[in-house]
């Protein structure tokens, strides 16, 4: 069996004929007639049912299938590499997923996962509740140490840098 196809067990079943469900499903249907169809779930962004699939491409496409939804991180002002200017620009950091791909091939995982993504192209992928749950522990430790270590600190030494510091040449606020 070539590894990059969807495991038959996996596939989801072919309908002799469209029964109607108080459950959202997705449809995909071949040229030659034959109709398969899959759970829909609400959170899903996109649809992806499709008609006139030609036979040889169904299993391909459903390995496509990829139900997504997004959630919005935080906007930065920050430095970058990238940016021309000196001046800070508005990035996105903490942005999160949760995709499913039901018919992927192993090793890719068929149930919903979080992806969270860091700054840009950086991301920590596969997460499921635990991985996720030590990530939001990590960040509060992060955000503790910045609030309670970070900030009285930065506090007290710019008092101790005003105090002791004579020259103002070349210093800026």
């Amino acid at each position: 069996m070539n590894p990059a196809l969807p495991v038959p067990t996996a596939l989801p079943a072919v309908e002799p004929d469209a029964t109607p469900s108080s459950v959202r499903q997705w449809a995909m249907t071949t040229t030659t007639g034959e109709r398969t169809t899959g759970y829909l779930p609400p959170w899903a962004a996109e649809d992806p049912s499709e008609h006139d699939v030609p036979p040889q491409e169904l299993t391909t496409r459903l390995a496509d299938i990829r139900h997504s939804t997004e959630f919005p991180g935080q906007v930065l002002r920050a430095h970058s590499p990238g940016n021309g200017t000196d001046a800070p620009e508005g990035m996105e950091i903490l942005r999160a997923t949760i995709t499913c791909t039901p018919y992927a091939a192993a090793p890719e995982p068929a149930i919903p996962v979080a992806t969270v993504w860091v700054a840009d192209a950086f991301q920590i992928t596969d997460l499921d509740p635990t991985g996720l749950a030590e990530i939001v522990q990590g960040l509060r430790a992060v955000a503790d140490r910045l609030d309670l270590v970070v900030i009285p600190q930065l506090n007290d030494i710019r008092t101790e840098w005003t105090t002791h510091h004579t020259s103002r040449a070349g210093a800026r606020p």
